[in-house]
Formats: structure tokens, sequence, C-alpha cells
């Protein structure tokens, strides 16, 4: 299903469902049951076969020795599928948090979970995320019997307040609910499941999951859409709960203190630890007291200021079931106040909670600061190896940076040494140091693709509307660039609340994402049917590639061709053939073309837009026949008289 399609479906229902909700949910229950049909039918084939061929053998019927062998069979397949759809999901990780160690913390827990009817928790592990969240694990797969997780992000409770913290607990618990019904629960849960069980047999390709990875190709993106407008309702059915119990001017304060924090964290704090890489090649003890220290600094009060008001322009769109920060306030002034309750802030201080503890310090007391020690020592164990490789990048870019700095005054900089200079001085000193080197180098170069787009990128960011200039000039030259340069123009247009505009960019990503979508499935699929045109590459490349796969003695014939394409026939689709020559002695072929193809594929260095396809013995006369009767073989380097003998043997 494209983007187009996904959101023209939701987009309808969305109008069905307020014009007929009790059939909205009729239709949507009975494709949520159609998933677990399909799962019962295909095992009850199966064991339905089984059983018939128990009963032909029986009753005496004729061949025995074959019933014997297909019911074998339909044993393995039916054990076989069972083992591929129990998909085993991996429970989070984190600092597991004990009732006694933090009584105040788990008090608040029992009485919203108490308040909402939600399930009890088997664990309540601390992570180092900004964010909470309610985790369900199945412990029988697609039948259920869950294990609850609440996993509470630790630098969530250091940026936030009690009252805040509350709010956000509230919320997660609200999906999970008696209030939301347990129908909505059910469609929840039943979203996130095939979605998981879809991504875990899709990343093991287990010979067997074929029967369902189809299938649920096609069920779950269908199911998500049909299923979007009840779990964005759901989103605003958590926010009005939540509100019920802690006020609606709470959970609208909470909201908003959310938008900002996260804006903060990504324009402060994060670029901060950049810079300290710079100086440092060990991260810092600190991390977290540095990152709840961010919110508190009075210089940022003004940047937090606007970024609502950058937050209030975002409207809601179809790639998340959240609604956007503006109709979530709006959908909760629908919900009546608690009486002598202060009304919604949206004053800086309050939202961050500048004159208050954090829900840290409230709710875990004396524990705050060891579980801060602990995640600060994970995250540095985490990010160490990785900490220091990027210090000693910067080490040497520093150097560079000053050599080269030494040329440009000479006036000695070429193009690329002058592009290298400026991305360098952006790394090390920040984009507004970089802008002046990205100009001077477009003075030279009008058109360096690059340079335009990394200007436009710039410019943009410091909310100078020119950039789009810039980045439509990167697209004209290099199409690769669109995808790209659209979203950095979509995403400065919807800050600055140019709506109108930023829907244009959009709808020109939405099609250019679906082309390349169909270009990308008109080349996965390689078959022998496919009309194919000799390559296109110079002599030497071609030589070049031919001298790199005789070094790998596996290799008995090579073909380089490109398949001919509808889709985007600009963009040569290259295919590379390859029929391997194996000694005679030598078994288990499948296993050894799966080897060869790794090897070709890490360690040959193949056009761009190149496929690799490894024939077996079964089909490469077909393929020969077929698409290959016409196209001559890359003329591999000749091996030793022996090697050559034991091939022809072969």
């Amino acid at each position: 299903m494209t983007e187009q399609q996904f959101e023209q479906l939701v987009r309808e229902l969305e109008g069905y469902a307020k014009a007929r909700p009790a059939r909205y949910k009729v239709k949507v229950a009975l494709l949520a049951f159609a998933g677990y049909a399909y799962v019962l039918a295909v095992l009850g084939t199966v064991i339905a076969l089984t059983i018939g061929c128990l009963i032909l053998i029986k009753d005496g019927s004729g061949g025995h020795a074959l019933l014997l062998k297909v019911g074998l069979g339909l044993v393995i397949l039916a054990a076989v599928i069972v083992r591929a759809l129990w998909v085993r999901l991996e429970p989070p990780t984190g600092i597991e948090i004990q009732r006694e160690h933090a009584p105040r913390l788990f008090l608040v827990i029992d009485k919203i979970r108490n308040a909402l009817g939600t399930p009890a928790f088997h664990h309540v592990l601390m992570v180092n995320e900004l964010n909470a969240a309610v985790v369900q694990i199945p412990r029988l797969g697609i039948l259920g019997w869950q294990r609850n997780y609440l996993l509470l992000g630790l630098p969530l409770l250091l940026t936030v307040t009690p009252a805040q913290f509350r709010a956000v607990l509230a919320h997660e618990f609200g999906h999970l609910g008696g209030q939301h019904g347990r129908f909505f629960t059910w469609i929840y849960r039943a979203r996130v499941t095939w979605a998981q069980l879809l991504q875990e047999m899709t990343a093991r390709k287990h010979w067997a999951s074929f029967v369902f990875t189809k299938f649920l190709a096609w069920y779950a993106p269908f199911f998500n859409a049909y299923s979007f407008v009840m779990a964005r309702e759901q989103e605003y059915e958590a926010d009005r709960n939540a509100a019920r119990l802690v006020g609606p001017h709470c959970m609208k304060d909470t909201l908003a203190s959310l938008a900002v924090v996260g804006r903060l964290l990504e324009e402060s704090f994060w670029p901060s630890l950049d810079r300290r890489n710079k100086e440092t090649a060990t991260p810092p003890e600190t991390y977290l007291r540095d990152l709840a220290g961010t919110i508190q600094v009075p210089a940022h009060r003004e940047r937090a200021q606007a970024f609502f008001g950058e937050a209030m322009h975002e409207q809601t769109g179809y790639t998340d079931t959240h609604p956007s920060l503006a109709d979530r306030l709006a959908a909760l002034d629908k919900v009546p106040a608690k009486k002598g309750a202060p009304p919604a802030s949206t004053s800086i201080p309050q939202l961050l909670g500048l004159h208050e503890d954090s829900a840290a310090r409230y709710y875990l007391g004396q524990n705050c600061d060891e579980l801060c020690n602990q995640l600060n020592r994970e995250w540095a164990e985490q990010t160490t190896d990785a900490w220091k490789q990027k210090y000693d990048e910067n080490q040497a870019a520093q150097a560079r940076m000053a050599k080269l700095k030494g040329e440009l005054a000479a006036g000695t900089l070429t193009d690329d040494e002058l592009w290298e200079y400026a991305t360098t001085v952006e790394l090390l000193d920040g984009g507004e140091a970089a802008i002046p080197l990205f100009r001077q180098l477009l003075n030279r170069s009008p058109n360096h693709v690059s340079a335009n787009f990394a200007l436009g990128r710039l410019l943009l960011a410091h909310g100078d509307r020119t950039g789009l200039e810039r980045l439509e000039q990167a697209v004209a030259k290099d199409q690769e660039a669109f995808l790209s340069a659209a979203s950095l123009a979509e995403e400065f247009l919807v800050r600055t609340g140019q709506h109108e505009e930023a829907a244009g960019y959009r709808e020109r990503v939405i099609e250019r994402r679906e082309l390349l979508s169909r270009a990308e499935e008109e080349r996965q699929w390689i078959t022998p049917y496919d009309v194919f045109l000799p390559h296109d590459l110079s002599r030497d490349a071609a030589r070049a590639l031919a001298n790199a796969l005789s070094a790998l003695e596996e290799i008995g014939e090579a073909y380089l061709v490109r398949k001919q394409v509808r889709v985007m026939p600009e963009v040569p689709a290259y295919v590379l053939i390859v029929i391997p020559s194996y000694r005679w002695y030598e078994w288990r072929e499948e296993e050894k073309n799966e080897r060869l193809l790794t090897r070709l594929s890490q360690e040959i260095t193949l056009p761009s837009n190149t496929s690799i396809v490894v024939l077996g013995s079964q089909i490469k006369r077909q393929w020969k026949k077929k698409a290959l009767r016409l196209i001559p073989a890359l003329r591999l380097t000749p091996r030793s008289t022996d090697e050559a003998s034991e091939q022809a043997a072969a």
C-alpha cells in the first residue's frame, strides 16, 4: 500500500466512522478476526490433510509408502509452521524498580491503575529515554497472555514536574484501561502484535514463514490503515481519561511542556554534547545531570517560547496516530475543569517547572542520585568506543582545517578543497561559521549541488526562506537530492505556519516515494524471462570488474547486463549474473551459493543500482537458453591448467 493509498483510505474511513460509528467498529472487528482466521485456517488445513493420510493408511488403502511420506511431510510442515508463527518478542530491558525502594512512585502507579482499570504490571523498568510507555509482551504469541512492563524514562522524570509526570502516566495507562473498553484495547493490541509479527518474520527469514509473510505483508498495512481512525481516537480518549484524573489544565501544561522540552534538548543539549566530544576523549560522567540542567538555564526561556509557538503550528497528519499539539489542546477544552483548578498556562517557567522539584526527586527520593549514576555509567560504557572514535576524527579534522585555512588565505584552494573546508568548519564550529564559505564556493561554482543543498539547509535552520531557492537549485541538478530537500522544505514551512505551501511539498514527496517504490519493485524480481540488454560500461570499467571477479575461484562464468525497465528507465538497472563452477565432489550447492553471494556483495565494487544473481545448476541452462543467449560473458582471467581441467570435468 502506497502512502497516497493509505492516506486516501484513512480519509474515507474518517468520514465513514463519523457518519456510521457502529458499522465502522463492526468492520474493524471483522478485519481483526480475519487475521486470526487465516492463521487457524492454515494450521487447520495442514492438520486435516495429516489426519486424512492417517485414515487412508489405517483403512488399508493402496500406496502406503506414499501416504506415509506425505503424512510425515505434513506433520513436519505443521511443526515448522507453528515454530515460525511462535515468534518470541524480546522483553524490554532497564533497571528494575522495586516497590520498597520507591514507595511514592508505586503509590501513584497503583492509584492511577485502579482508577482506570489497568492490568497489574509485572515489571517497572527505569530506562534512559525521554519517554514513558506501557509494553505488553505476549507469552503465547498471537494468542496473548500478556506480560506487562511499565517503562519510565529517567530523562523524562528529570525534566517534568510531579503533576506533569502523573498526567503522562495517566495517558499511557489509559490505552490499556477499562475506560477505553475491552474492544478498543483488543484492537490496540492487535495493531501492535501484527506489526511486530511481520517485522520478526521478515527479519528471521525462516523457510516456512512464506506461508504468513505474504499474507501479513498485505494484511498488516491494510489493518493498520483501517484501524487508524480508531487508534487516533484512542489518543484523544487517553488524553480525556488523564484529564479527568489530573485536570484538563494539568494535561494541557504537560503536553505543551513535553513539546518544548524535546526541542530544547534537540537544539541545546545534544549540540553541547557534540562540542564536548571535540574537547575530551571520554564521555562525561554527568550526562543526565547536564540534560536536566538544560531546561533550568534562563537563557533558554526565550527560545522555549518560540518552540512552543512552532509546535502549535504543526498540523495533524497521517504518519502518526498522535494528533498535533494544537488539536490535542483544543480537544481538552471540552473536558470540564475541576472546581477551583487554575487555568492552563503557556508561561515557560511554569511549563518547564523551573520553580519546582523534578518528578525524579519527588518520586524516587534518595534513590534518584544512585539511579542517575547507574544510568550514567551504562550510557558511558555503551558510548565510550564511538565517543573516542569521533574524538579522534575531530582531532584529525582540526588539523586538516588549520591547513586548509592557510591555503584559503593564500588563495590556492580548489573547489573540492573549499567544499572540504566548509564542511569541516560546519562540523567543528557550527553552521553559522560555515555559511560564508558555502557562499564563497557558490560564487565560484553556482551549480555545485552539495554546496547549494548545504547552504539551503543552513539558511532554513536559521529561519531564512531563501534557503528554499538553494534547495531547488540543488534538486534541479540532481534529482536524488529531492526527497531530502523536500523534507527540509516541508519541515521549515510547517514550523513557520505556511501550511498550504508545505502541503505542496508533501504531495511531491509522496509522489516521488511512490515512484521509487514502483521502480524498486520492478527491479527486485529478476527472472530469465526479463529482457536484458548489454551493459553500457566503458571497456576499462568492464575489464576491471572481470579482473576482480576472476579472483574468486568459485566463479565459472559472469555476465553484466541491464534489465529493461519501464519505471524510471533513465536509471540503469544492472544485473550481475554469476554461474558458479564447483569441483565435482563438492556438495551443498545452495549453501555455497549463499556464501558466494555474500562475498560478491561485500568484496566486489559494482556499478550503482546493481543486483546480483547466482545461478544454481538446475536453472543455469534455462537462463543461458533464454536470457543470456545473445549477451556476451565477461572475459575472466584464465586460471591454471589443473583448475581448468577440474572445471571441465565438473
